[in-house]
Formats: structure tokens, sequence, C-alpha cells
């Protein structure tokens, strides 16, 4: 019999190929041996029978004739079947470097052994089933480490596009989502705790050993920790009876971790590798240690900056420095001041600077402060981690604060480095409902078409929420002919260039084109157009509500403006230093983000509220929508004390929030609150003189303003209940006996009431009282007061006699 084998320790990717390379040698029976654990055990459970792998105890007794092996080009790794190897002939499947004499077989050095045979199975015009296409996807993302690995290709992004058409792409998800078991998160903490740093060479490293009690996902636990520690390289060793797994990952400007594994007889690629010695982990530890590849000198920054850096000075005018941008050919500069890098400034910013008749401003008022820049002798990866993750075109190398030179993006690679791929996890965060109606956009979508998901959906999901309204941005086409081709019932609102789609199932989805605005004035409503994705995003309130996941043509994230940065610290900072001046209203719409996700306003931003006060006026209408939004506001109090606290109180002006923030803690522990009662108390808070003019001012509803300026409470049977809680939050001392009183029925006229006011039994006593009965239900009586004087006018008159 012909066995189809993986390396020992087999991961998707490994497991992904028994598979394909079976398409290849229907006659081979592929086997999976050694132990698994994570999301290869996932793996295995759910494709074994639909594929047909075997584990070594499933094989008939029959002699092995020859052997295909996948993702490994060492035949030292198959375990138990590494003697077998030594006899009979071998054909190989790898995408790892090989050095010296290798076994013949097919090599390329790709992302994936799952790429490299799907290429060949496309060649030969063989067909795959879900099944196969869905686990050859997850082995793909799993190995390229979702195609951020250093060592990820062209043909690795080709074959997961064919792949994706057959493969389950939620069953991809969840097999690639890593989950830890109890034991292995317990081993994370620990190793929090305690990592094991090692500094060798130009590398900071963790390197531990382990001897857990069941097998725990190793790699899986190295790529968090990675994540989780910033450290160049994880190298595990786990203890395995009388042998030694290691597991080793690395960033990209990390060590070469295959080369580094190679003394110990292991393999696998720069970033990723692994080895099983007959050796205790301490004896691993030590070779891994005293291994010669630590000693490659890492390309640092200098060996690769551009030197002659054109600059502006930070004093030169707003219109002379667009002047020096056009002669140079660039769209941005550093700014220097007395030599030194104080900031740096983009031509957009001084264009829109021009808008505002600031051309004799000097650059500094409108240089972002923040600078993100880089030493000239630290490590080219740092560089390629730094533009990565704040999405900088350019990275300003320093020294004592002189600019020495500048880095770019080609200087680095050639061409823009890849984003981390966080696409899975805001996708992962969407209501089902909300995930179908995407698809269906995407599928049906024309070729031409660019569609994002963009804003507050995507930063929630990246904060681990649950999006609830999705905001959907088209550019590349008109919005009505995605809307046409999708398939689904639609309603078009050409005014807006909007479309709003309609899912079978009731639900909606409304689709946005893709704008660009600019501002004639400070606080002016702002001229819009059509434009484009980046257009789109750039012309945003805050960074972290400038991100993005495109959909079409491709799936992809987008974070232009550094956002996610600032989603990491907590940070809200507006994409602009005019951002304030353009629309004043952005002001109250941090403070109702800030209050609402726990966020302060960065600096920089912070000290722009005061030039942009004076506009308000301006901004009315959008003040006073978002007047509206902040009483929606699960806390609008502490939006209002937000406002005060960064001196922009002024904008709705109060008085004393005591209340209003009772209302807050209401609402805190889950009471409803409507938002009459909360405007009533904001408007209350004002003094009794101001009252009428900000009701008059934000159009506040009659009926609240009459409540908001009521000395105390009046009938509390006719009372709403949004009135009653007025009154209970605005006097809580009083509230039990407001409850009483709305309870209690009030006291009417009875029969022995007009007995005793001289009237006998009879037809006008009951006549009597029917009266009273419809002058109470045609509220013309208020109270047993004037009941009883109705009454007593009744018996003056003459009326109680009998007939």
């Amino acid at each position: 019999m012909r066995l189809i084998l993986a390396h020992d320790n087999a991961d998707l990717d490994a497991i992904a190929s028994l598979a394909l390379a079976r398409k290849l040698h229907p006659d081979a029976i592929p086997v999976l041996h050694g132990g698994l654990d994570g999301s290869e055990r996932t793996a295995f459970i759910l494709f074994k029978d639909a594929l047909g792998i075997l584990t070594p105890e499933d094989l008939p007794d029959e002699e092995i004739e020859s052997l295909i092996v996948v993702d490994t080009h060492d035949l030292g790794r198959l375990g138990e079947y590494a003697e077998v190897a030594r006899k009979v002939p071998v054909l190989v499947y790898d995408h790892h470097p090989t050095e010296g004499e290798v076994p013949p077989g097919h090599y390329q050095l790709v992302g994936s052994c799952a790429t490299l045979l799907t290429r060949r199975i496309q060649q030969e015009g063989i067909e795959l089933t879900n099944p196969e296409a869905t686990l050859a996807l997850a082995g793909l993302e799993a190995d390229t480490d979702f195609f951020q690995n250093g060592n990820t290709t062209r043909e690795d992004f080709q074959a997961a596009a064919y792949l994706s058409q057959f493969a389950d792409l939620r069953v991809v998800r969840e097999i690639t989502r890593q989950f830890f078991d109890p034991e292995a998160l317990n081993i994370l903490a620990e190793l929090l705790k305690n990592p094991g740093w090692q500094d060798i060479g130009a590398f900071r490293v963790i390197l531990k050993i382990l001897q857990p009690e069941d097998r725990i996902p190793g790699a899986g636990l190295a790529m968090r920790l990675i994540s989780l520690t910033g450290a160049d390289a994880v190298f595990l060793f786990l203890q395995d009876g009388e042998r030694t797994d290691v597991v080793a990952r690395a960033r990209q400007r990390g060590p070469n971790v295959a080369r580094i594994l190679q003394d110990l007889g292991g393999g696998g690629h720069k970033q990723a590798a692994s080895a099983r010695v007959d050796l205790p982990p301490e004896e691993a530890y030590r070779k891994v240690l005293e291994c010669t590849a630590w000693q490659e000198k890492p390309i640092l920054v200098q060996d690769r900056m551009t030197r002659d850096v054109r600059t502006l000075s930070d004093s030169l005018k707003i219109n002379e420095a667009i002047v020096e941008l056009v002669k140079i050919g660039h769209n941005g500069a550093p700014v220097l001041h007395e030599g030194k890098l104080v900031g740096m400034v983009s031509r957009r910013d001084l264009d829109r600077a021009m808008r505002h008749g600031l051309q004799n401003a000097p650059v500094k008022s409108v240089m972002s402060r923040r600078v993100i820049s880089i030493e000239p002798d630290e490590p080219l990866g740092h560089a390629t981690e730094l533009i990565r993750k704040h999405s900088v075109g350019r990275l300003p190398v320093v020294k004592g604060g002189h600019l020495l030179g500048i880095l770019t993006r080609s200087d680095l690679l050639g061409e823009a480095p890849p984003k981390p791929d966080l696409t899975e996890k805001v996708l992962g965060h969407l209501q089902m409902q909300d995930w179908e109606m995407i698809e269906t956009v995407r599928e049906n979508a024309p070729s031409t078409a660019r569609i994002m998901l963009v804003g507050g959906a995507v930063r929630d999901a990246l904060l681990g929420k649950h999006p609830t309204d999705l905001d959907v941005v088209v550019s590349g086409v008109d919005v009505i002919e995605v809307a046409q081709q999708s398939g689904l019932d639609f309603k078009c609102y050409p005014q807006y260039g909007n479309a709003t789609l309609t899912l079978p199932n009731g639900n909606h989805l409304d689709l946005i084109q893709a704008r660009d605005e600019y501002y004639t004035a400070p606080g002016a409503a702002p001229t819009v157009m059509k434009g484009t994705l980046e257009q789109d995003l750039a012309r945003r309130d805050f960074t972290v509500n400038a991100l993005a996941l495109q959909l079409t043509p491709e799936v992809k994230f987008i974070d232009q403006h550094d956002g996610l940065s600032d989603l990491q610290a907590e940070v809200l900072r507006v994409l602009h230093p005019l951002s304030f001046l353009e629309d004043p209203s952005r002001i109250v719409r941090g403070a109702r983000l800030a209050v609402r996700l726990g966020f302060r306003l960065e600096e920089r931003t912070l000290s722009t509220i005061s030039d942009a006060l004076p506009h308000a006026e301006m901004a009315f209408k959008r003040l006073k929508n978002e007047l509206l939004l902040v009483f929606q506001e699960r806390t609008p109090g502490a939006v209002f004390e937000m406002l005060q606290e960064w001196g922009a109180g002024e904008l709705y002006g109060f008085g004393d929030l005591t209340a209003l923030k009772r209302a807050d803690e209401a609402r805190r522990k889950g009471e409803h609150v409507p938002t009459e009662t909360l405007m009533a108390l904001w408007l209350h808070s004002f003094a009794p003189e101001q009252r009428k003019q900000v009701a008059r001012i934000w159009q506040i509803p009659k009926r609240t303003r009459e409540v908001a300026d009521l000395a105390g409470p009046e009938d509390f049977l006719r009372m709403s209940d949004w009135e009653f809680l007025y009154w209970c939050l605005l006097n809580p001392d009083q509230a039990r006996a407001y409850e009483v009183a709305k309870l209690t029925p009030p006291r009417q006229v009875t029969g022995k009431d007009l007995l005793d006011l001289g009237m006998k039994p009879g037809s006008a006593l009951g006549e009597l009282l029917e009266h009273l009965k419809v002058l109470r239900q045609q509220e013309e009586v208020s109270g047993f007061e004037e009941e009883l004087e109705v009454a007593r006018r009744w018996i003056r008159d003459g009326r109680d006699a009998e007939g």
C-alpha cells in the first residue's frame, strides 16, 4: 500500500495537505500520526470521515510500498514512519526552504503547502469538494498567519481566492479561531506573569520550558504570547515523556526560527518552525541558546533610510508652505524648529487652512505634533512594524531630536506592508442577519464596485461588541446599481445618494454613496460631493470612526488614520487640527463617545476646542440634533459634565445637574427613564428666568417646558409616567410620598356627603351624583372641594326638590 504522511505534530496546513495530496494520488491512503490539539483536533474530527483520513490504528496489515510526504522534506520528522521512509520510494510536496540534498518531489517557496498542492490541482483540472476546499483554506490561512507572515506570496492569495469559491467560509472561521481549554489558559496566565525573557543578539525573545499534564496548543500559545508581549520570538519546550516538542514562532522582524531549530533536526520557515527531539527540555533549551544562527546581523534603519530630506520651518506661512511642497513635488513634509523635528504637515491640512482664510498663519498652527519616529540603529523590521501599526507613509529617522533621514514604504518593501488582519474579528461580531445581508450585497455587487463597512460598526466590533447600526459605503458605481443587482427589495433616495435594502425577513441595510466634503467657513454646513472611499474616511470626525472593512472586490481591513492605535489606547483624536473649527458639533459627538466608551480626548484635540466655540452659532442645526442624541445616551448627565470639563459647557449651558445625574444612576441600574424626563430635568437645571428662552432656542416640547417650570407636582392621578418619574428624581426625599399619593384614589363627593348637606334621599340625590360624574369625566372639576361647591350651588338653586 501507498501512504500519504505529514510531519509529527501536524498543524492545520499539514492536515489539509494530506487531503489535497489524495486528490492528486487517489490510490494512496492519507494517515495522520502523532498527537493533535486545538484547531488541528477540531479539523480532524470534522473532516476525517468525509476525507478518508486514517490513523495508524485504522490501517490494514499490509506492506508499505511507497510514501508521499507533505509539508516537510525532513524524513526524520515522520515519527514512527521515519525508518520506513529510508527503505521505500518517497515523493515530497513541500513549501519550506531546502539546503543540500533533498528527496525527489515538488518544492516551491510559498506560504503554505496547501497553496502548492492547490495550484497543481487547478492545473490538472481536478474538482474539489466543499470539505476539501474548506480544510485547505483553513490550513492556508493558518500557515500564513492570515497572510501576514513574511513568507506569504502572491500565489497564496490566488490559491485562497480559488478555494473560497468552494469552501464554507463560516466553518473556516470556526476552525482557525483559537480556543484555549482551562489548562492552556492557566499556562498562558503563568507565562504572562513569568515569560522567561532572554536578550540574544539583537533580539528580545521568550524561551520557556513547560510540563503540561495533557497536550496543549503550543503554536497558539506562542502566537498569543507574541501579540501580548511584543516579543521578537517565542520558543516553547513541551516535555512529552522522554522527548521534547519545541515550538517556535517569530515576528517578521525577528530571528529565523527555522534556521535555529535546524540544529535540533527541526524545520519550518522563518517565522514558524518546530522540532521533536529525544532530549530532555533542559538540553533542548541549551542547544537553542547556543545556536550560531542568533548572531546573524540584522539590517538597520540607517542602512535603508533616505538621508536628503526636504523640510519646512514651523514659522513658515501656510501659503508659503504650499508653494514649497509644490516645488519639491511632495504631499507632506517634516516640520522643524531650530533644527529639531516638531511635527509633520500634509498638503491636505494646508489646503483646508487656506479655505478658512488662514493663509498667513504659521505652519505650526495646523501641523500634527504627534510624530511617529525611529532611531537609526534600530532593526529595519521594527520600522516595518511601526509603519504597519500606525499606517503612516513615511517614518522620520531621529536621534536626539534631530532629523537624520526618512524611511518610506518603498525603502522598506517596495510596497505598503499589509495591515494586521482584523477582518475575522469584525465579521465575527456581526449579527447573523446583518452578515446575511452583507454577503448578499457582496455576491451580487458589480465588479467595479468598492464597498466597505465603516465607522461605529467597525469600531464597536473591534471593542468586542455586536454592532447594531451598519453604515455601508459604496464607490466606483452608483448606489442604485448596487441595490438593483442585490436581488433584494429596495428603496432609493437619489437626493441623498442612499438606498435601503430589505431582506425577506424584514431586516434593512442602508447603502451610502461615498462622498467628499469641504467647509467654506468655520461652522458652516459642508459642501458635499461624490468621492472615493479614502475621501469618505478622511472627512470623518475621529480616527476611531475612520476604521473600515472593505468588502469588495476583496475583504481587507483599512486604517488610514491610525485609528486602531487610538482605539487600543482608548483615545479620541480628530483627523486634522481644524476639525472642531469646521464643525463644532463634533465636540458634542466626542463627549458622547468619550462617556459611552470610557475614552479620553487627546491633548492636541482638546486644545482646539477654544478656537471652535466662537463659531458654534453657525452650526446651530447640527448642535440641536446632537442635543437630542445626548438624551438618547445612557448617561446624558455625564455627557454634559464632560463638556463642562473640556471647557465647552457654553455650547448648551446648564445649571445644577444633580437630578440629571440621579437619572444617570437609575439608567445604570437598568431602570427605564424616558427622554421627556431627561429633557425636563436638564431644562429645570437652568434658572427659572432662563428656562423659557432656553426652551425656545432648542425647541423643547411645550409640555416638557411646562413641567420643568412648575413649582411642585399637581394631580398625580392625571400625571403621565414620565412626569411622575421627573418629580421623583427631582425630589428624591418626597418620592415615597409621591408614590402613596399616586396610588391613593382621590376623594369624591358621595351620597353621604350630600345627605350631610341637607339633601333628602330620592331621585334628586341620584341625579346630582350623576351630574358630578359627568363633570369629572369632562375634567370640569378637579377635586373634592370643587365637587362640594357644585353640590352646594345645586341645592341652593332648589334642584334637590322632589319632582
